[in-house]
């Protein structure tokens, strides 16, 4: 059966037949176990110095950046872009430690007054409630999470089949997070239960199962195109749903199978100079180097050896390459670089593009190279 056809009311199925064609693709690069992994430590991450270092540049100049554009125009703020960037400078403060990034943090949602996007059901407009979630789960303080929450409620009181509201798969990294730190903060388990079915239908839709890759939406499906970006957002989004999943749920299987099929597919396509290209099985199309996705591929795969998914000796070479490749595209003035810009398909990127949420997704992957401090 192949698996954009499933029903999107018979989400057990669409379940099942996930695990059921990605199994073999996820078991052959993890037949070392974790415990053998973690015994056989071998290609250490960067030297936590260096990788602090770089974080700190590409997160000061593209604050500052980020902060002019958004005094420019204050809607950008509470968008997507920011998000993702404040994202990623959450999980540099809780791995560094670093006061600066929570400052930041704080300056951002007071500015912001802890709200979110205009749009009621749309993913991106939700995407603002994970930096909220993570300050509430650490600091306290219910207006932080009041707007979030509230959201959350009203979408799941109308509630619609996955593919309709996650529709496209940048969604996948944008809002599922949110009803698994939602949970977390609350003790109330009915969030994440609730997302499993709507998130298992989404991606169904989009999966290719021959390639193992996901489509970006329904208007790419039976073609060859198969964006970097979007991709990346689902792994990674799948890293930040595993990450918040209490070992016992029911859906935790489900999501580790297609985590680590999704990998093994990822890791074939990186380049030799460790960057992907925005068109992955077309990488000659566009050959520039494309930052924003290749950020997000290593830090899925760096979560993913952490935590213990993927076998060390498979995927870390690809981490440590990717993360080379990062450091030669910063710019002088440490932004991050070769950012593909905001869009929906792969297009060809300047070296000096940069973008909030490339910057975001570094400071994602450096936490991940960093030993924890909060945790």
């Amino acid at each position: 059966m192949a698996i954009n056809r499933l029903p999107a009311l018979f989400p057990a199925l669409a379940c099942a037949t996930l695990i059921a064609v990605l199994a073999p693709v996820g078991q052959c690069l993890a037949q070392n176990s974790a415990a053998a992994d973690r015994a056989n430590p071998g290609l250490p991450w960067p030297d936590a110095t260096e990788v602090r270092e770089h974080m700190k540049e590409v997160f000061r100049a593209e604050l500052a950046a980020t902060q002019a554009a958004s005094q420019a125009k204050p809607k950008t703020a509470k968008q997507w872009q920011d998000a993702v960037f404040y994202m990623g400078v959450s999980a540099a403060w809780q791995a560094a430690g670093d006061e600066d990034y929570h400052d930041a943090l704080e300056q951002w949602g007071k500015g912001v007054n802890w709200s979110l996007g205009p749009r009621p059901r749309h993913a991106d407009d939700m995407a603002c409630g994970q930096v909220y979630l993570d300050l509430y789960a650490r600091e306290g303080a219910p207006e932080r999470i009041a707007a979030i929450r509230a959201r959350v409620d009203a979408f799941l009181a109308s509630p619609k089949p996955g593919r309709a509201d996650w529709s496209w798969c940048d969604s996948f990294f944008m809002a599922p997070p949110v009803f698994v730190k939602l949970s977390a903060a609350t003790g109330d388990a009915h969030y994440r239960a609730a997302m499993h079915p709507l998130l298992l239908d989404a991606m169904a839709a989009l999966w290719d199962e021959p390639k193992h890759l996901f489509y970006r939406d329904s208007r790419y499906s039976g073609t060859q195109v198969f964006w970097a970006r979007g991709n990346g957002w689902v792994l990674a989004g799948l890293a930040r749903v595993l990450d918040g999943l209490p070992a016992g749920d029911p859906a935790r299987a489900r999501y580790e199978e297609l985590f680590k099929g999704l990998a093994a597919s990822i890791a074939k396509l990186q380049g030799e100079d460790g960057a992907w290209r925005a068109d992955l099985l077309n990488p000659q199309k566009f050959p520039q180097p494309e930052s924003s996705s290749t950020a997000l591929f290593a830090y899925g795969l760096a979560w993913g050896v952490n935590h213990g998914l993927l076998a060390r000796t498979d995927y870390a070479p690809a981490v440590l390459k990717a993360w080379a490749a990062l450091k030669r595209a910063q710019l002088p003035n440490g932004q991050l670089g070769s950012v593909q810009p905001q869009g929906d398909h792969p297009v060809a990127t300047k070296p000096t593009a940069t973008a909030p949420y490339g910057a975001g997704a570094f400071l994602l992957l450096g936490s991940e190279l960093l030993p924890p401090v909060h945790n």
